[in-house]
């Protein structure tokens, strides 16, 4: 921190903001790693998977740019982390890769919505190339949106998690933060609709459905089913975690109910979401597993002749006997 010109150098220790980090990042890369390996097997490009690789891979890049500068700079200390410069790079890694990774979370919940609401159209819209484009234009957006403070509108190093300046009236500084919550509302908004219309047409489906997937093998269903499921759970990860910063962040901009304490809360609630992506999809992967689907339906199978054979029972007596 900055005292009269002064850098003070202060550390403390804290071995749970390390472990924390440390496997947040493990599961990051183990995550990547694991769904990396399984298009590699399936020799196919699956879109949804690509998706869910793209999440974890940012929240991977979010923990090994950011959060690791964050826990150096508890031990090493404020100034030998660069100083105000340092805060200004840490604001704008977090920034960038928590953008990116919010992105990429309404593009796989974009990509379960068309798959679900428009199955014969969805290769056409969804291509491979198409969505490896989109993705990466995403994150190129999210990269020049974190550099506009560089370039005079608004600035980092607010507060000691060195965001731009939430409380930034000029009409540049203004101009930023009011994009950002355009761009954070909205995306929650069309992730809610995505997720709403998806959980619609799970009620529906027996009326709904077309042959294409009444048709489909039970892994494929299953797939399906699987990356709907990480596709909702992480989007309400991600409008849970997300809503109370960009609340905090509008009443520091327009002046309203003005509290450190409650800011404070509110942004380690959204760091909360990047490290928690990976859990859910690994979670996920390993609940879907074929090896572990095959023996519950055995187990289920087994149950389901035992009670058959209970209820048989012998031969009532009305029935009627050979003479």
């Amino acid at each position: 921190m900055i005292v009269n010109g002064t850098c003070i150098n202060k550390t403390s220790s804290s071995t749970a903001a390390v472990f924390i980090n440390a496997w947040t990042g493990v599961s990051s890369l183990v995550a990547v790693i694991w769904l990396g390996r399984s298009m590699y097997k399936q020799k196919e490009f699956s879109q949804p998977k690509f998706l869910a690789l793209a999440v974890c891979f940012c929240d991977l890049i979010y923990t090994a740019s950011s959060n690791s500068q964050t826990v150096a700079t508890v031990f090493l200390g404020y100034c030998t982390m660069g100083g105000f410069q340092g805060c200004i790079m840490r604001g704008f890694a977090r920034n960038s890769t928590m953008v990116a990774s919010h992105l990429m979370v309404v593009l796989l919940a974009t990509d379960r919505y068309i798959a679900l609401r428009f199955p014969f159209r969805y290769q056409q819209w969804m291509s491979p190339r198409r969505v490896i484009v989109v993705a990466v234009c995403l994150y190129l957006y999210a990269i020049f949106l974190a550099t506009l403070p560089f370039m005079g509108v608004n600035k980092y190093g607010y507060q000691l998690w060195c965001d731009f300046h939430w409380s930034d009236t000029s009409p540049e500084g203004r101009f930023f933060v009011i994009i950002f919550l355009l761009q954070g509302f909205g995306c929650m908004l069309f992730t809610v609709f995505c997720n709403v219309s998806v959980i619609y047409e799970l009620l529906a489906m027996s009326r709904r459905v077309g042959p294409g997937l009444n048709n489909a093998t039970f892994k494929e269903k299953l797939e399906h089913f699987k990356f709907i499921s990480i596709a909702t759970i992480v989007s309400v990860a991600y409008i849970g975690c997300s809503t109370p910063y960009l609340v905090r962040l509008a009443c520091n901009q327009f002046g309203y109910d003005l509290s450190l304490a409650k800011d404070f809360d509110a942004v380690r609630v959204y760091l909360v979401n990047n490290m928690t992506n990976s859990y859910f999809v690994l979670f996920l992967q390993a609940l879907f597993h074929p090896k572990f689907v095959e023996k519950i339906r055995a187990c289920c199978q087994r149950k389901s002749k035992e009670n058959k054979k209970g209820t048989a029972g012998p031969h009532s007596q009305e029935e009627v006997t050979p003479k």
